[in-house]
């Protein structure tokens, strides 16, 4: 009965505004974004479908020349096909990378520095919801791998190697799930298929790009002129949805956002690049949030700086 009451005030809590009528409602109050990302390289992980695909298109629409990154080589013709039909103004460049292994996501890294050395906007976008315990062939779990620890490793990568232009801004997807989860980096990487939960996993994983955004904030914010946000797309019908949360959507499909209305914040925010804002701040519907619904939730003997160093120990690669 617990359970359920705490699902019921979940759902009663953040019905009206992570759904399409959350969005409706704040946009009446926008001024139409104005942007002219002529000369920009946006790379834009998770690509190929949902969110990301929309934020892809979106910004190509604006005039960026934007790294398509995602697994699936027919779905990225897709979109570039489907961005020159559109007659965007940018450019869209298919990647094709699988970031659930770390062998891939430093390969990809090491070919974006060759061939694209200067990137304007990075966004993390890429997440999984898995249903069953996966562990990928270098033995991490597969959504921890997928959903943070690439994330980890090609932002730093990237940071590291200067290609991050300075004023350029780094934006994290993250989910409001993560108002389920404190930090919980012993959760990060399941090791055992006994008591997984797709869901939970999810939650740890997405607070923990939030606390990888106040980490980034804080070690490079200066030195860098990066500016890290981390943001919640709302609830938006989506292929990853419809495959991992069939009930959700067909009982809240009448009121799920588009993926387009997903894409809004992430694309505002690359765009206009917001400063002096906290960077715990949770963007939704370009306005920052509380990164806590639930008192629980703050409570966590971790900090992002822990959160950081056990994500440098796990992107380490085994000895051949």
């Amino acid at each position: 009965m617990s359970h359920l009451m705490k699902i019921a005030n979940f759902y009663g809590r953040f019905l009206l505004s992570f759904t399409a009528i959350g969005y409706w409602w704040r946009s009446l109050f926008w001024s139409r974004l104005k942007a002219d990302l002529s000369g920009q390289t946006w790379l834009v992980t998770g690509a190929s479908g949902g969110v990301g695909r929309a934020i892809v298109l979106g910004a190509a629409r604006y005039g960026a020349t934007v790294l398509a990154a995602a697994r699936s080589a027919a779905k990225l013709d897709e979109l570039v096909a489907d961005a020159v039909s559109a007659g965007v103004k940018g450019k869209v460049v298919p990647l094709v990378v699988d970031f659930s292994l770390k062998r891939d996501v430093r390969r990809f890294s090491e070919q974006i520095l060759t061939e694209h050395p200067r990137i304007d906007v990075l966004v993390n976008n890429v997440g999984v919801l898995l249903d069953d315990f996966s562990v990928t062939d270098e033995g991490h779990e597969m959504s921890f791998a997928t959903n943070i620890l690439s994330h980890f490793m090609l932002t730093e990568r990237l940071i590291e190697a200067g290609a991050l232009v300075r004023g350029g801004a780094v934006v994290n997807m993250s989910s409001g799930g993560m108002y389920n989860s404190p930090l919980a980096i012993g959760a990060m990487d399941a090791k055992k298929a006994e008591g997984y939960n797709g869901i939970r996993a999810y939650a740890v994983h997405k607070r923990g790009q939030a606390a990888l955004t106040s980490y980034w904030s804080e070690v490079y914010g200066s030195s860098s002129g990066l500016t890290f946000y981390v943001m919640h797309p709302g609830w938006a019908d989506t292929q990853g949805v419809k495959t991992s949360l069939p009930r959700f959507r067909r009982i809240l499909l009448w009121v799920l956002r588009t993926p387009a209305q997903g894409a809004d914040t992430a694309i505002w925010l690359g765009a206009t690049r917001p400063q002096g804002t906290d960077p715990a701040g949770f963007w939704l519907d370009r306005a920052t949030r509380s990164a806590h619904a639930y008192e629980f939730t703050r409570k966590s003997k971790h900090r992002p700086v822990d959160l950081a160093n056990y994500l440098k120990g796990a992107s380490a690669m085994p000895a051949p």
